[in-house]
């Protein structure tokens, strides 16, 4: 008797089950919608009553609902919208758009000693004007500021097919100086295409992140601190910033253990060629009243001369994956569970740099001049013409929240003309009192090196690092190492970048000695060569949608 009432319910239930689902295909389904379930036909009623009242045959109508459901394809959009790290629109498989927008908003508060207020830095800015007198950057007061350091909107997706990618990227930044109103101004960062249709040989055309050290292929949103270091700037490949235009080749990394990198580009950073650099100016025969003595100085110009144009920045990149994928980002925010680990090594040629654009008050290159004081590189103006040789060393390890990332730096500086048949300023404006003019400037070579180390105390939550560095701006001068400490607490509110508090303390030594072209020794100056020490507070808040 129980197996008989048994076999009756199963037999129920098995009944019901058929009943709802040739219900379900026939007359439609629930659908949820907005957190709501809702009722959908998937029949067209007037359709059903002609073939229930006998009007036209099963034939036919199931002929019928083969054109409504032809006429349905047709006529529903095919896009789709979702939220997943930005917002994202796709069509099919042919085009996805997604949008992201990167806002840090920052307060700063920086501390200087007393040599800053005194001698300052005459070596490293820009520093308009004549150089008869002493010119410095000073502090006389410690700082407080607020800024929105970084404002960056990204386009980025693929079109006509997945491995066909592009990228459009826009920032509005904001500079501790506004030259020129530029500070907050719209600037081009990215604009590429790519293909990906052959993983070990990806292609990308078009201004671009250069692929050489370690520092600079980071995304600022990845980085355990607000800023880089002074020695992460320096050493970019042309000595100005992470992009450049060009076209680059390289293997896809998620892919290989064994990976490389090679590329072609203009040299002289972003959104300019060299068709943009000019000799600035040029000393002209001595010149007066025709018919009376010739005057007693000469004169200077803004010169056009376009020169050494033909030349192009040449890097290489090869990375080997010891073990896992450790990627780009600084902390192990994944809290890797099995060691992640690799090397790379860099190697940029950048020739024909023209740095004969005098600190003065020359302004035909002043956008390529202000790029590469921004980076601390600032000794080399008014040097020549340069060719560059960058070589980079770098190493990275994650595990259980713990990371290690280590890099060491050097570029060799050789001058391959002083004027190249010109003068980069007007002779006749040096004075000639031995207190003041010195033996020609030689900078030699310039070299670094850092190393960061961050946990994860709370997986995916909360990270302390710090990190040292120390850089060497030119090998044959004294008194300019440049030293930095710094610790970081930053806090992700989602487990990830995109919502993030960081606070941040640098120690940052510089030294105010060593001579440069163009700007004058000035050794007798009361304090020259001394340590310019700045404590540096930063809390700053990130949103990455």
């Amino acid at each position: 008797m129980r197996i008989s009432g048994f076999v009756i319910l199963l037999t129920m239930m098995i009944s019901l089950t058929q009943a709802v689902q040739s219900w379900a295909v026939e007359e439609g389904q629930f659908v949820k919608k907005d957190g709501k379930w809702e009722y959908y036909s998937g029949e067209d009623p007037g359709l059903k009553y002609l073939y229930l009242k006998g009007v036209i045959t099963e034939e036919e109508y199931n002929k019928g609902l083969k054109v409504l459901e032809t006429r349905e394809r047709l006529t529903k959009p095919n896009f789709t919208v979702d939220v997943n790290n930005g917002l994202n629109f796709r069509v099919g498989e042919k085009f996805q758009l997604k949008l992201r927008l990167l806002t840090q908003v920052r307060y700063t508060h920086s501390m200087y000693n007393e040599a800053w207020g005194t001698i300052g830095d005459s070596r490293n800015p820009e520093i308009l004007g004549g150089q008869v007198e002493y010119r410095a950057f000073r502090y006389l007061s410690d700082s407080n500021t607020f800024s929105a350091p970084r404002v960056q909107l990204q386009f980025m997706g693929h079109a006509f097919d997945p491995d066909f990618r592009y990228n459009v990227s826009v920032a509005l930044n904001q500079t501790p100086w506004d030259q020129e109103g530029g500070s907050g101004r719209a600037n081009l960062v990215d604009a590429y295409i790519a293909s990906w249709h052959i993983p070990w040989a990806t292609i990308q055309v078009g201004q671009q992140r250069v692929w050489f050290n370690r520092a600079l292929i980071a995304s600022a949103a990845t980085n355990s601190f607000a800023d880089p270091m002074i020695v992460q700037s320096v050493f970019a490949s042309n000595l100005q910033g992470s992009r450049d235009v060009g076209i680059s080749i390289s293997s896809d990394e998620d892919k290989y253990k064994f990976n490389y990198a090679v590329g072609v580009w203009g040299g002289v950073g972003a959104n300019l060629t060299r068709e943009g650099t000019a000799v600035s100016q040029n000393v002209l025969p001595q010149t007066g009243t025709p018919g009376a003595p010739n005057a007693g100085t000469t004169r200077t110009y803004n010169y056009d001369t376009r020169f050494l144009t033909g030349e192009m920045m040449y890097t290489v990149r090869l990375l080997y994956k010891i073990a896992g994928n450790p990627g780009y980002g600084q902390g192990d925010i994944l809290n890797s569970r099995t060691p992640q680990a690799a090397i790379a090594f860099g190697y940029a040629f950048d020739p024909a740099q023209n740095y004969l654009s005098s600190i003065r008050s020359d302004i035909v290159e002043r956008a390529f001049r202000q790029r590469v004081t921004k980076a601390y590189n600032g000794r080399l103006l008014g040097g020549g013409i340069y060719d560059f040789h960058t070589y980079e060393l770098d190493f990275i390890a994650k595990y259980q929240g713990w990371s290690i990332q280590a890099e060491g730096f050097y570029r060799d500086q050789n001058v391959r003309n002083a004027d190249s048949g010109t003068r980069p300023f007007d002779l006749g404006t040096i004075p000639t009192s031995p207190l003041a003019v010195g033996p020609p400037v030689s900078l030699g070579d310039a070299w670094g090196w850092y190393v960061q180390v961050g946990k994860y105390v709370i997986p995916r939550k909360l990270e302390v690092a710090v990190r040292y560095g120390i850089h060497d701006p030119s090998t044959r001068q004294t008194h300019d190492l440049t030293k930095e400490l710094g610790v970081a607490l930053s806090y992700s509110f989602d487990g990830t970048y995109n919502n993030r508090l960081i606070l941040d303390y640098s120690n940052i030594t510089m030294g105010s000695g060593g001579r440069a072209p163009d700007r004058f020794p000035f050794e007798n100056l009361p304090g020259f060569g001394r340590d310019l020490v700045e404590n540096r507070f930063n809390v700053q808040y990130q949103f990455y949608f």
